[in-house]
């Protein structure tokens, strides 16, 4: 009598995610079509984008994406981690709580929320007392060499920064939690101190932090309300930080309304969505086996 394997209970949910995620692509292809045959890999690579002579290129939008989601990976770097330390290591219990219980709420926050404050408070206030002295003492560096305005670069890629730092601070924190009481113990057995067992532990996670910030990547560049009002919205490749420019998302959502009919400049914007989608899924691919890998 032959048995027979019972299927998975998670066989269903498994292949009905699959089928979602194929979908999608399949969709973002098929619009993207008319764009392809006409500017092929020209809507990624050229930096013109006119509606009225129906030529599109995204790159200044892909070039703004990545400078924003890095500064603020760079930014939300030391934040998370000196957070994650002094949470784990310093804070005493009731303060540990409340730094937990502030930070998962930061990240549950709307991001309309950020976007208007942003706008209307970090942006003036970066621009006053950040971007200002740098500019007059620094101006001759590219980096710094815009004039600033407020919404740009700088302002976007510091908003997201903070936006993303409770988000890579709670894996961090968890993945500083688990390690072994032992690891610390044979520290301050060896006659060490507080600040050398904080260097084994994260000598211990740092394969943990580098994946937790893959994630982070992966989730901020996808950001749309909170940029789109603090980049400028400016087609852009200058080097300067301090110039107002455009990302993917920003690009889409400004956009979007007049290409609503079906046409070029709507298969151009999914062409781009199409990008965001494979630099988003694969930055998290590789987050999630970098944490796999050392768990």
């Amino acid at each position: 009598m032959k048995s027979k394997l019972a299927p998975s209970p998670y066989s269903l949910p498994i292949f009905a995610l699959i089928l979602l995620l194929g979908a999608t692509i399949v969709t973002m292809l098929l619009a993207s079509v008319d764009v392809f045959s006409k500017e092929g890999l020209g809507v990624y690579l050229m930096n013109v984008w006119d509606a009225s002579r129906g030529v599109y290129g995204g790159l200044a939008a892909i070039y703004g994406s990545l400078i924003v989601s890095g500064l603020a990976v760079l930014v939300a770097l030391p934040l998370s981690l000196a957070t994650s330390i002094f949470v784990n290591e310093f804070a005493p219990k009731g303060l540990r709580e409340v730094l937990v219980n502030l930070s998962d709420l930061m990240a549950s926050f709307p991001t309309i929320i950020y976007g208007l404050w942003g706008l209307y408070f970090l942006a003036p206030l970066l621009k006053e007392y950040v971007m200002d002295p740098l500019h007059e003492s620094l101006g001759f560096i590219p980096l710094f060499s815009t004039k600033p305005v407020g919404t740009c670069f700088f302002t976007a890629g510091i908003l997201l920064a903070i936006m993303i730092t409770p988000f890579a601070t709670s894996i961090i924190r968890e993945a500083y939690g688990m390690i072994p009481r032992e690891v610390k113990e044979g520290v301050y057995a060896l006659g060490l101190g507080k600040w050398e067992v904080v260097k084994v532990s994260i000598g211990y996670i740092k394969g943990a932090i580098a994946g937790g910030f893959a994630l982070a990547f992966g989730r901020g560049i996808g950001e749309t309300v909170a940029v789109a009002l603090t980049v400028g919205g400016v087609l852009n490749l200058s080097p300067s930080l301090f110039s107002p420019g455009y990302t993917i998302p920003a690009l889409i959502v400004d956009v979007f309304p007049a290409s609503y009919f079906p046409g070029t400049q709507a298969s151009a914007l999914m062409a781009l969505a199409l990008l965001l989608f494979a630099i988003g899924v694969s930055v998290t691919l590789i987050g999630k086996l970098i944490i796999r890998g050392v768990s």
